[in-house]
């Protein structure tokens, strides 16, 4: 289960966070909700190619308001923080190529993105699928899935070998490739 915002970010880290992505330090220039240097089609294009999100289909956007701020604290409050984090490190990124000056708005910026970052963890477990209908494959894929979360991702690395050779048999097949047995090998 995630974590909101406010679970993820202590008190304390809030307020410089706050006033770094704000009018104070203008780390993100979200001053009178703006965003950087961004119009609406730059601030879509940007989520789009930095993290394949189109902005006008998605709801992590549309918590708060139209303005690009308020866009970004909904994202940053209803995404995955591993997404919020490279986020915000991309914007930071972005924000560099400006030449906007960063003294005293780096640190406050960065702990948090540090906070986001540390905070996953969970492994995401939504790539694996059963790829065709088989009951052996099914099983492997809850088995692995029971070690992940269970917090054994060495119990898990095995059946992930076995969940990989059957994926890419599964593939050699359905691209003519043929049967893959213990005596045709994939290579």
């Amino acid at each position: 289960m995630s974590r909101t915002y406010e679970q993820l970010i202590p008190r304390p880290l809030r307020d410089p966070f706050e006033k770094a992505l704000g009018t104070d330090e203008k780390a993100l220039g979200t001053d009178a909700g703006y965003l950087l240097d961004f119009s609406d089609r730059t601030f879509s294009d940007f989520f789009f190619e930095a993290l394949g999100i189109d902005t006008s289909i998605s709801n992590l956007f549309d918590g708060r308001g139209t303005s690009k701020a308020k866009r970004l604290r909904s994202f940053i409050e209803r995404a995955p923080v591993a997404v919020v984090a490279k986020a915000l490190r991309d914007l930071w990124e972005y924000r560099e190529s400006l030449s906007w000056p960063s003294v005293g708005v780096r640190d406050n910026y960065f702990a948090v993105v540090g906070i986001f970052e540390g905070a996953s963890d969970h492994i995401d477990s939504s790539a694996f699928e059963a790829f065709e209908p088989s009951q052996t494959l099914d099983e492997l894929i809850a088995a692995i899935r029971r070690d992940l979360d269970a917090k054994k991702p060495q119990a898990g690395l095995d059946r992930l070998h076995t969940y990989c050779m059957k994926r890419f048999a599964s593939l050699v097949r359905k691209h003519g490739g043929g049967e893959c047995d213990r005596r045709r090998h994939l290579h």
